[in-house]
């Protein structure tokens, strides 16, 4: 299962005995296909010429299918000619397929969606604005139709003719950046344009280094990397973002100067952005300052203080349920991924939730995550390869009962999430009916404590089982089982009548066993097909013919 975007080369075969040195190679991105992983596939489609668009024969086209179409068309329209599509229909040695079928059906779904294939246009027709895309039939476990898809990418980058300078200074993007012990940043990148060797000076948004370790996707040592080429470059002093560029300057004065240069168009793009809202009161001194860019910051994850969930104005922060996480993972791309599919549960959710990440971070577990856990009655959601700082700060994890819940499949981490957060939110109760018993007959007896005359009723159980009290296992308890109430309702003709008695009840409360007794024993439960006797607290009106239940009220 794919849970980071990875990149890798794979050499094209020589065609009539060429030179070795004259391989060709294609660079494929592998993205995550879990809704989680949007903006991975987003910044991967930044370094995309052509998006291969895998779609399962037997399956046909799926929600992430059509988020690949959208972004297709959304990169097409506003730079033509800067990416192109072509169809995989995988799967087709699968038993019982028909192929032919298949790929019209794949065919019809994907002209839904504006796009058209060769084989649609090929009766004539207009190809549209995104033109026609290839299509072919392929199998991942035979290996059938892979040379043709192959021949096609190749096809594809001479129709766009693709092409770079090798010999100019490196351009690039970053597919994804982490911290790994014993080497600091590590970026994964695809050179786009010319060439990155070691030692050269490199910027990524407003993080710089030097080029300290040049590999492949192999780990294998480079001197230099050329167009297309996915490399890691170990050097960067920060972490640089997925999907930023990264470009080489010619020496660290001018790679200062690129990073100031960035900084000053973020504070500009900031200002204005600052500008342009109302404001209603003047913001002096940093404490105020720092708590209008947490509420731009919330506003952004599409909640706020006020707890409104960016629908209407009635919400309020009572009706909100604020549900604090703190999440750590081993990379940007991953970290964004699981924030945003945390966030979402809220948005997602019928009650009014919101997901506060109240901190958030790549690299190991800090004595500072556990403390703004501890402070925020969060638990540590962790994604990837992620390990404990020292035993400091596992000590105060432990003494402090602060959950770290760690996780290397997004979906299991998203399951283990919903199962956490319902400890936040409001109980619910339920009623749950145990048992039905009809009464055979009403016997009139004097109660040994009140010296008063009470009816008790002979009953056969028809159904379940009747309680005096229930037991329950308990948690934390040394006993081991809790005793839980058991109530009684009366039925008459098809008609409650102790609803009635129970308005009128001074203590307004519910029915309950003042005796249960089997064969002249006094027990806390009878069971279907047994005969016992009844007596009800503070009710004689029962007949024979009349039905009792057993029922309970418990949280959901």
């Amino acid at each position: 299962i794919t849970q980071v975007i990875t990149a890798f080369e794979v050499p094209l075969p020589l065609e009539d005995g060429g030179a070795t040195d004259d391989i060709s190679t294609v660079t494929f991105l592998d993205t995550p296909g879990h809704a989680a992983f949007k903006k991975m596939r987003q910044s991967g489609s930044s370094a995309t010429d052509v998006i291969v668009l895998v779609v399962a024969a037997d399956d046909g086209i799926s929600p992430q299918t059509i988020e690949i179409i959208e972004m297709f068309k959304s990169i097409a329209r506003s730079q033509p000619q800067s990416i192109s599509l072509v169809v995989a229909v995988s799967k087709i040695d699968k038993p019982g397929i028909d192929v032919d079928e298949a790929i019209m059906r794949i065919e019809n779904q994907l002209l839904e969606h504006e796009i058209l294939t060769e084989n649609v246009l090929a009766g004539g027709g207009d190809e549209g604005e995104f033109g026609a895309c290839q299509l072919f039939p392929v199998s991942g476990v035979t290996g059938e139709g892979l040379d043709d898809l192959v021949e096609g990418l190749a096809l594809q980058s001479e129709i766009m003719d693709l092409r770079a300078d090798e010999d100019a200074k490196g351009q690039g993007i970053v597919i994804d950046a982490r911290m790994e012990k014993g080497l600091g940043v590590v970026a994964d990148c695809v050179i786009r344009w010319g060439n990155v060797s070691k030692g050269d000076f490199v910027v990524s948004g407003t993080n710089g280094g030097r080029v300290k370790f040049l590999n492949d996707v192999s780990n294998k040592p480079l001197k230099k990397a050329r167009p297309s080429q996915p490399v890691r470059i170990v050097g960067f002093k920060t972490l640089p973002k997925a999907g930023d560029p990264i470009v080489c300057a010619g020496s660290e004065e001018e790679a200062k100067e690129l990073i100031r240069l960035r900084e000053s168009e973020i504070f500009n793009e900031e200002r204005a952005a600052f500008e342009q809202k109302e404001l209603e009161l003047q913001v002096m001194g940093t404490p105020a300052k720092n708590n209008m860019m947490m509420q731009k910051k919330r506003e952004h994850f599409g909640f706020n203080d006020n707890g409104e969930g960016g629908e209407g104005e009635e919400g309020t922060k009572k009706e909100s349920i604020r549900i604090p996480v703190v999440i750590k993972a081993d990379s940007h791309g991953a970290l964004d991924a699981v924030r945003d599919a945390l966030v979402t549960i809220g948005i997602e959710s019928k009650l009014d939730i919101v997901i506060d990440p109240v901190g958030m971070s790549t690299g190991v577990i800090t004595t500072s995550d556990v403390v703004m856990a501890r402070e925020s009655d969060s638990a540590i959601f962790v994604f990837g390869k992620v390990g404990i700082a020292d035993k400091e700060t596992k000590t105060l994890a432990d003494d402090a009962a602060v959950p770290i819940r760690n996780h290397d499949i997004i979906y299991r981490l998203l399951d283990d999430a919903k199962d956490f957060f319902g400890k936040y939110l409001p109980v619910e109760y339920v009623e749950k009916v145990h048992g039905k018993a009809n009464v055979q007959a009403v016997f009139d007896v004097t109660d040994k404590k009140t010296k008063k005359s009470v009816s008790v009723a002979g009953l056969r159980v028809s159904e379940g089982h009747l309680f005096k009290k229930k037991s329950i296992p308990s948690m934390g308890s040394e006993k081991g089982a809790e005793s839980m109430p058991c109530f009684y309702r009366v039925s008459r003709k098809g008609e409650i009548i102790t609803a009635e008695y129970m308005e009128s009840s001074p203590s307004g409360k519910k029915l309950t066993a003042s005796s249960l007794r089997k064969v002249k024993e006094d027990v806390d439960s009878v069971r279907r097909g047994d005969e016992c006797g009844l007596g009800l607290m503070g009710f004689n009106d029962l007949q024979e013919g009349d039905v009792v239940e057993c029922y309970s009220i418990e949280e959901t």
